[in-house]
């Protein structure tokens, strides 16, 4: 799944079909990056427990130190890839969902000030509201020859997870803050005004762990949904 084909003079302006096309290569290429780097981390994290396993004594330890070097920069890479690929996937499913809202309800297109505004990263509460928006009850039905079994519900159930993975977010968010002894955010209504990259320290663990793979589905399947509308209406 990449994205899907517009008419070009169709129900999407300019700005908005450029804007969640763009958003799409962003997280498309920071997710294969992303993905790529746990690959080599886990290559190297299984280096490393073999090279502890070596018991024969020898003055030379360069394939430790080689694999501590690589790990280290890997470490790095991992973690700034995840970080992009959060804020271009968050975007484009906020952008998206607003998209998809407004042509559902037939409602004017967004104006190029709000596109570009909601390509910004969002914060945690306005990704949060994003995803409690009953998508799945806003598709319609495929044709008969093309129904999957199931999907509304499957839809509307990982819609539902998503969403609640983001709001675990927000919990670590505020327990990083308190380890942290940070001024802000002290509660849950201020952690949902906050931006994922800007409160995650280096040595936390990470907040995204078992959120970003459900966004990325999700984030891929928004525009294929606003395509569904459209040429239903």
């Amino acid at each position: 799944m990449r994205f899907p084909r517009f008419d070009e003079r169709g129900t999407l302006t300019t700005h908005e079909l450029e804007a969640l096309r763009s958003l799409n290569a962003a997280f498309l290429t920071a997710r294969y990056e992303w993905q790529t780097a746990c690959t080599m981390w886990d290559r190297l994290r299984n280096a490393g427990d073999s090279a502890e396993l070596r018991t024969a004594p020898t003055s030379f330890t360069f394939y430790e130190d080689a694999v501590d070097q690589l790990a280290t920069g890997v470490a790095s890479y991992e973690r700034r890839a995840a970080l992009t690929a959060w804020r271009y996937t968050a975007a484009a499913l906020v952008l998206g969902v607003a998209v998809l809202q407004r042509v559902v309800e037939a409602k004017p297109p967004l104006t190029a000030k709000v596109v570009e505004e909601l390509c910004q990263e969002p914060t945690l509460g306005q990704l949060h509201e994003a995803l409690s928006v009953p998508v799945a009850d806003l598709v319609p039905e495929r044709p008969h020859h093309a129904v999957i079994p199931g999907e509304h519900k499957d839809t509307a159930r990982r819609w539902t997870k998503a969403r609640d993975g983001v709001d675990g977010a927000m919990d670590l968010v505020l327990e990083l803050a308190a380890d942290e002894d940070a001024a802000h955010p002290r509660t849950k209504d201020e952690a949902t005004g906050c931006l994922l990259t800007e409160h995650f320290p280096p040595h936390s663990d990470a907040p995204y762990n078992g959120i970003l793979e459900p966004l990325f589905r999700l984030a891929e399947e928004v525009p294929f949904d606003i395509s569904r509308i459209i040429a239903k209406s």
